[in-house]
């Protein structure tokens, strides 16, 4: 008979997730530490246990209360992928209990990052990702490039002098912020407050890497991956659009990729796109990558507020506002919205 609590060893835990194939790092209990840490959601954990007290499924649940998007659970917030693990029956008993929860504490909605085999929940695909499969040896996966684009713009970079480092270091963290401020500023999205970072490498560390593309002494392209178990993600990005043309995207994330090679990880996942920004999908199918849909679940149904979507007007004449804010003023208006966005 299976008994559901809300807490259990952590080491317990942790050895579970490494029998589960579909865990990853947003099933941690570093993960739950880390949003709590940053944005102060209130977790509902989910653990089922089986009659020898031996831990057989884990729903990962944090209630997010915002004006903009709804209180709902979500499972969990700032993931790509992250569902219910265990068996069906198992999964099916978290979810009920999942729902019971939402009902006692007047919650609109729950989400799930992923599948689930209950039939109160809606599915709905508006996002994909791209996944690269590694080799141990790094010529093999670079074969793998597009030559006349993403091998070119490699090479390319080199030439023009460009050069990766990797780093966990706060003073290089702190730049790749002021890079990710003018990165996000520009697209017309709120950017990562300074915490997210700062804790995700404190809280995280281990499970992360930052790559920075430098030229000259100077930092101008970044990105931060993310690392459990086999599988690598890509999780952020940012680069100064005035050296674009040095091509640093391809040269720090080709980095990641060949030592990522080197260390043994199988899998490279580019993250989350959602469909509409062509332009991106375009660039990571370059990659000789594998598209796979991302399936969210949704109780009692899937609304729009969930995802605001970008062509949306709302979204329109936030970018116009949000592109011509004095930089102090969005740094604040990005650390005030973005926690009503995970």
């Amino acid at each position: 008979m299976l008994e559901i609590a809300n807490r259990v060893d952590e080491n317990q835990w942790h050895e579970f997730l490494l029998s589960q194939s579909e865990a990853t790092l947003y099933h941690t209990p570093e993960w739950k530490v880390f949003l709590e840490k940053t944005f102060d959601y209130k977790p509902h954990y989910l653990f089922a246990t089986d009659e020898s007290d031996r831990l057989t499924g884990v729903l990962p649940l944090f209630q997010v209360k915002s004006r903009l998007t709804g209180n709902r659970l979500c499972s969990v917030p700032f993931s790509h992928v992250c569902g219910c693990l265990g068996d069906k029956n198992t999964c099916s008993a978290l979810l009920v209990e999942a729902v019971a929860i939402a009902t006692r504490h007047h919650i609109e909605q729950i989400e799930i990052r992923n599948t689930v085999e209950i039939s109160c929940f809606q599915e709905m695909n508006a996002f994909c990702t791209h996944v690269l499969g590694l080799s141990q040896n790094a010529e093999d996966t670079w074969k793998q490039l597009d030559k006349g684009s993403v091998r070119w713009a490699v090479k390319k970079a080199e030439r023009l002098g460009v050069s990766v480092v990797s780093s966990t270091n706060l003073d290089d963290l702190r730049e790749f912020y002021e890079l990710n401020c003018i990165t996000k500023q520009s697209l017309g999205v709120p950017c990562h407050p300074w915490k997210f970072f700062k804790n995700l490498f404190s809280i995280l560390d281990g499970y992360v890497r930052m790559y920075l593309a430098q030229r000259d002494g100077n930092i101008v392209a970044g990105g931060v991956m993310e690392y459990y178990k086999d599988r690598v993600l890509y999780g952020y990005g940012a680069a100064d659009p005035d050296h674009l043309n040095l091509h640093p995207y391809n040269a720090f994330i080709w980095k990641s990729i060949e030592e990522a090679c080197a260390k043994g990880y199988r899998i490279y996942d580019f993250g989350r796109t959602s469909y509409d920004n062509t332009g991106l999908i375009q660039f990571k199918r370059k990659w000789g990558v594998q598209e796979k849909r991302l399936m969210y679940s949704f109780f009692p149904e899937y609304s729009k507020s969930a995802i605001i979507e970008r062509d949306s007007i709302m979204h329109q004449l936030g970018s116009s506002a949000t592109q011509t804010m004095p930089r102090f003023a969005y740094k604040t208006f990005s650390t005030l919205v973005f926690p009503h966005l995970g």
